[in-house]
């Protein structure tokens, strides 16, 4: 029988995800997710508002991903200037992502990004925390789906800043296992990278096991 505790996925399933997670540990990564996406057309700045009014003006594109995490420790232990803050339990570490488009686009997409999280908040039974992250992600290929400049409409730029916003949730006795939803976003950064307006936002949801 496979069941789920504290201590991860039970007895059907602990020889795979042992071996699993030895493999993950020593390509330097601690946890992976999996989650799926559908884009959604709204710059980031409205995202917010969009999602709690429930008035999400959905395209008819997605992707599958998987992502690779490892905590590198809290700040407070990486960074003295953190010791004796509110800061310094919080975990940060690094995130890899890779993502297969379908819909209005149909390229891979590769990423990395530096990821900060709070602690977890206990809402009684239920822990949340947030976290953020910021890296680089290129797409294999051409990502139709996103906008090209005013003045070359066709071209598309496959570098681009990579930020993810991430709600992690867990039931206690569940430690390992997560459910996280989150804002997957591709953007120029006002021109430092690419043009204004040539990037994409998706929303995400899936599982997060650690190992």
């Amino acid at each position: 029988m496979l069941g789920i505790g504290a201590s991860g996925i039970g007895s059907g399933s602990e020889c795979w995800l042992c071996t699993g997670g030895h493999i993950f540990r020593r390509w330097g990564f601690d946890s992976v997710s999996v989650y799926t996406a559908r884009g959604a057309n709204h710059n980031l700045r409205e995202l917010p508002g969009k999602i709690i009014t429930k008035n999400l003006d959905w395209d008819q594109t997605y992707f599958a991903a998987l992502g690779f995490g490892k905590v590198r420790g809290t700040l407070g232990q990486s960074i003295e200037g953190f010791q004796g803050t509110p800061f310094e339990s919080f975990p940060h570490g690094y995130e890899t992502v890779v993502v297969k488009h379908s819909g209005l686009q149909s390229n891979v997409e590769v990423g990395a990004a530096y990821m900060l999280k709070t602690t977890d908040l206990h809402l009684g039974e239920l822990g949340v925390n947030f976290g953020a992250g910021a890296g680089l992600s290129y797409a294999l290929g051409y990502p139709g789906y996103e906008d090209g400049p005013d003045n070359d409409p066709a071209r598309r730029y496959r570098l681009q800043l990579l930020a993810l916003f991430d709600l992690e949730w867990r039931l206690a006795g569940y430690d390992r296992l997560s459910i996280i939803t989150r804002v997957h976003h591709r953007s120029g950064v006002y021109g430092l990278i690419a043009p204004r307006h040539v990037g994409s936002n998706f929303l995400a949801a899936g599982l997060r096991y650690k190992f």
